[in-house]
């Protein structure tokens, strides 16, 4: 037989396989088989402030400006609860934080971006005490399909219907929402692996920092930027926004299954089975427990309070205080 062909019959045979491999990725490792919901159908949207009323907010120039308690912004703050919260464990949130304005999420609310577990979690929410707060909420990686190309669900954008304020020709959900003395910006790190999604979401970050104002300014994405569990350090995010997110409030994150602080980095976990640490840097404050956290700005702007609590007895595990000069 002649070199050529030699040569030419595997180079096929693998082109073949590497086409076939590429068209099949999204079936073999893509989103799960969605399971069949058997109960009755629940039909509800998160109130978020895209809208041009929200419960408990009147918007003006200053921002949305709180009218059920008018002297402080209280945020519950909740990251990577996985479907994995009851009526129940709301309501003891909402039993601990009587005084809460709005909830933050973090993403993985959802286990899978799937009308089954969106159905779980408004069957459990819209029975609790929390319901009817507005939400502020970022997607998490499980509310993305896997695979080759990887999409936002349908089902998580109809759920969390959020402003439209981004960045122009970046896919996600990236946000801000603006308080009388807090801007919070949202990010959504799951898009992120291409250099020219990056370099325009970190443009429009910055400018969302630059004409924040006088007011505190708290960033939330899914993927830290400062991780503590083994496997997850994601250096090309670490890059991008490490010296960004230094000059901020508050960077806050979730994914990682473990609680961690090094200011003004944090990562959250409320319902994720912890995850082994590891550290790529000095935490300050460490802790594998489920937690829950309170954003406190008061209605003068001084002294923003950001408390962490353990979800299971309500013992404070961490505190910071943060005062503009």
């Amino acid at each position: 037989m002649k070199r050529w062909v030699k040569i030419l019959i595997p180079s096929l045979l693998l082109t073949v396989g590497v086409v076939i491999c590429a068209l099949r990725w999204q079936a073999w490792f893509g989103m799960p088989a969605e399971p069949q919901w058997t109960g009755d159908t629940i039909d509800y949207v998160f109130p978020t402030f895209k809208q041009d009323t929200v419960p408990g907010f009147v918007y003006s120039e200053e921002g949305w400006l709180d009218t059920v308690s008018p002297l402080s912004l209280d945020l519950i703050m909740l990251g990577d609860i996985h479907n994995r919260l009851s009526r129940e464990d709301y309501d003891s949130l909402a039993a601990r934080v009587p005084e809460a304005d709005a909830v933050v999420q973090v993403g993985d609310w959802m286990h899978r971006g799937q009308n089954y577990y969106r159905q779980l979690l408004l069957r459990e929410w819209t029975a609790s005490q929390l319901c009817g707060l507005p939400v502020i909420n970022c997607p998490g990686n499980h509310e993305y399909s896997k695979g080759i190309h990887k999409t936002l669900s349908p089902v998580w954008s109809e759920t969390f219907p959020q402003p439209c304020n981004g960045p122009e020709g970046v896919p996600g959900k990236h946000y801000y929402v603006d308080f009388r003395h807090l801007r919070y910006i949202v990010i959504d790190s799951n898009p992120l692996v291409r250099l020219v999604y990056l370099t325009r979401t970190l443009t429009w970050l910055r400018e969302a920092m630059s004409t924040a104002g006088d007011r505190y300014v708290v960033v939330m994405m899914h993927h830290p930027v400062l991780s503590v569990a083994k496997g997850r350090f994601n250096s090309l995010i670490y890059a991008t926004f490490r010296h960004a997110l230094s000059e901020v409030d508050l960077a806050v994150a979730g994914h990682d299954h473990s609680y961690m602080r090094r200011t003004p980095f944090v990562v959250l976990n409320a319902s994720g089975k912890g995850k082994e640490q590891r550290y790529h840097f000095q935490p300050q404050v460490t802790d594998t427990a489920q937690t829950y956290s309170v954003l406190h700005v008061p209605y003068n702007g001084v002294n923003m309070t950001f408390k962490t609590y353990r979800r299971s007895d309500g013992q404070v595990i961490d505190s910071l205080y943060v005062c503009h000069d």
